[in-house]
C-alpha cells in the first residue's frame, strides 16, 4: 500500500506545530521507536490517522480513525486502556503534534512518528478478543412460535437505549440496562431463577454481557433476539413516551441535549455540571493532568 508524502504547502504551519510540540516535550519518534512501542507487548498502543480522507486513501492495516476534536473530547470512546500509548499520523505535519500536545496535557503517552502516515510501520495483529458464552439466538420464525406453544412465555427484558425503548418496545417487555439488570430480573421473578429470561438487544455483545451476569447471578435459562426480530415474527409493539421515567433513564442526560432545542434551564444544568467536573475529580486524578504555567500556553 502506498501513502502520500507529507504535504508542503504549509512550511510555517509545520515549523510551529513542531515548536509547540517540542516545548511541551512531545515525542517525535523514527521508525524504530515507533515500531519498538508496537511491539512491546506488554503496553497496548493505538495508532490513529488524522482525518477520514487520509484513513480512506490508505492505512496501516489495524490503524483507527480519529478526528482530533473528537479523540480529545471523548478520548474515553477511543482509547479504552488506562496507561495505554498513543501514535498520531498525519500527512501535513501539523495536526497530529497539536492533538499529541493536548493528548499528553491530558495524561496520556502520546507522540508523533516521523514520516507521518507514509511510515513503514507494521501494527501486530491484536489479540483475540476473548468474548462471554454465546447466548442462544431466537429467529423471528421461533420468536413467532414462543406465542402459540400454549407455555407461560419467556420475561423479556429490553436492553437498547431507554429513548429507543420509549419510542417503540415490544409489548410487555421491561426497560433494563446491564448495571440494574440482574436487579431487574431479581424482582420480576421473584427469585425464581427457573423462569426463561429473553433479552432484547440491538447487539450481540450486549447481550452475552448481560447474560453473563444473569448467569453468574443463577440465571441459565436465557435467550436473546435482536430487537427487529420480535417486531418480524408479529409481535405487538407500544409506544411509552413517559416510561421508562426521566429519572430512571440513567443512560440519558436531558440537559445535555435538551439544551440545544433552546431550554435555558437545561442550558443552566449544561453549564454547571461542566464547570463542576474538576470538584469531582480525586486529587491522583487532576495529578495525571501536564498542563503548562498560563503565561506558557501557546496552543
Amino acid at each position: 500500500m502506498r501513502f502520500a508524502p507529507l504535504a508542503r504547502s504549509h512550511p510555517a504551519g509545520r515549523t510551529d506545530a513542531a515548536a509547540a510540540a517540542h516545548r511541551a516535550v512531545v515525542p517525535l519518534l523514527d521508525v524504530a521507536a515507533a515500531q519498538a512501542w508496537l511491539d512491546d507487548g506488554t503496553r497496548t498502543t493505538y495508532v490513529f490517522v488524522r482525518t477520514a480522507d487520509e484513513f480512506a486513501a490508505g492505512s496501516l492495516p489495524s490503524a483507527h480513525h480519529a478526528p482530533g476534536g473528537q479523540l480529545l473530547q471523548a478520548a474515553d470512546l477511543q482509547i479504552g486502556v488506562r496507561g495505554s500509548r498513543v501514535l498520531l499520523l498525519d500527512d501535513d505535519g501539523i495536526r497530529a503534534p497539536v492533538v499529541a500536545l493536548w493528548l499528553c496535557r491530558l495524561g496520556l503517552e502520546a507522540a508523533t512518528v516521523e514520516g507521518g502516515i507514509g511510515a513503514a510501520l507494521r501494527i501486530p495483529e491484536a489479540p483475540v478478543r476473548r468474548l462471554p458464552p454465546a447466548v442462544p439466538e431466537r429467529t423471528p420464525e421461533t420468536l413467532a412460535a414462543l406465542r402459540q406453544d400454549g407455555k407461560a412465555p419467556p420475561l423479556v427484558f429490553d436492553l437498547r437505549s431507554s429513548m429507543a425503548y420509549r419510542q417503540r418496545h415490544t409489548r410487555g417487555a421491561a426497560w433494563s440496562i446491564r448495571p440494574r439488570l440482574v436487579a431487574d430480573v431479581q424482582a420480576a421473578t421473584r427469585g425464581d431463577r427457573q423462569r426463561p429470561v429473553l433479552l432484547l438487544a440491538g447487539e450481540e455483545i450486549v447481550a452475552r454481557l448481560t447474560a453473563q451476569d444473569l448467569r453468574e447471578a443463577g440465571w441459565h435459562d436465557l435467550s436473546w433476539a435482536p430487537a427487529l426480530a420480535a417486531k418480524a415474527a408479529g409481535w405487538p409493539h407500544d409506544a411509552s413516551p413517559d416510561s421508562p421515567a426521566d429519572a430512571e433513564a440513567i443512560d440519558y442526560l436531558f440537559f445535555v441535549h435538551d439544551r440545544h432545542e433552546g431550554n435555558l434551564d437545561a442550558a443552566r444544568r449544561y453549564l454547571a455540571w461542566e464547570t463542576g467536573l474538576i470538584a469531582q475529580c480525586a486529587p491522583e486524578e487532576l495529578a495525571a493532568f501536564r498542563l503548562p504555567d498560563a503565561a506558557h500556553i501557546d496552543i
